[in-house]
């Protein structure tokens, strides 16, 4: 699972967040909610602990489909939190993990609507591409970024070789 320290920020936070994702459904949920507000790309913070395990710990315990009580849809809280996570760093791996995470979920839904049939599919698939469309925008303004930082280390190595 997750490690807290090494320098991570809020490790108390991060602590109770595990401890909800290991709790019963309702505190899976209310886990879920936290690390989708608390993983935002905001450079001027620390990131707290890496929070894969346990997104991923919460979506396989509940076969990649987190269902909201009240609606019989998705849980929304379960594709922000993979979202928040995966583009917090901006980094390729929690972006691949991100991707994956959202396409086990697009199978279960699949598989859920070719079982039973279930009338939020096409609003939870909806969901779903909105989750992926954000980490394919995520991986895209990384590559951007990396690509601008390379053409500028380049030229500050051209103008000391002058």
């Amino acid at each position: 699972m997750a490690e807290i320290g090494n320098g991570a920020a809020f490790p108390e936070l991060f602590g109770v967040v595990r401890e909800y994702a290991q709790g019963d459904r309702a505190h899976q949920v209310q886990a879920l909610r936290v690390i989708a507000a608390a993983y935002l790309p905001i450079m001027e913070t620390p990131h707290m602990a890496d929070a894969r395990g346990l997104i991923e710990g919460v979506l396989a315990n509940n076969g990649f489909l987190l269902t909201n009580d009240e609606t019989g849809g998705i849980e929304p809280s379960s594709v922000d939190a993979v979202v928040s996570v995966a583009t917090s760093r901006l980094d390729e791996d929690d972006l691949e993990w991100g991707a994956g995470c959202l396409m086990a979920m697009m199978d279960a839904l699949r598989q859920r609507a070719q079982v039973e049939g279930y009338e939020t599919f096409v609003l939870d698939a909806q969901e779903v591409l909105d989750g992926l469309e954000t980490i394919l925008a995520a991986d895209i303004v990384e590559d951007v970024v990396e690509e601008a930082l390379e053409e500028a280390l380049e030229d500050a190595l051209e103008d000391d070789d002058l």
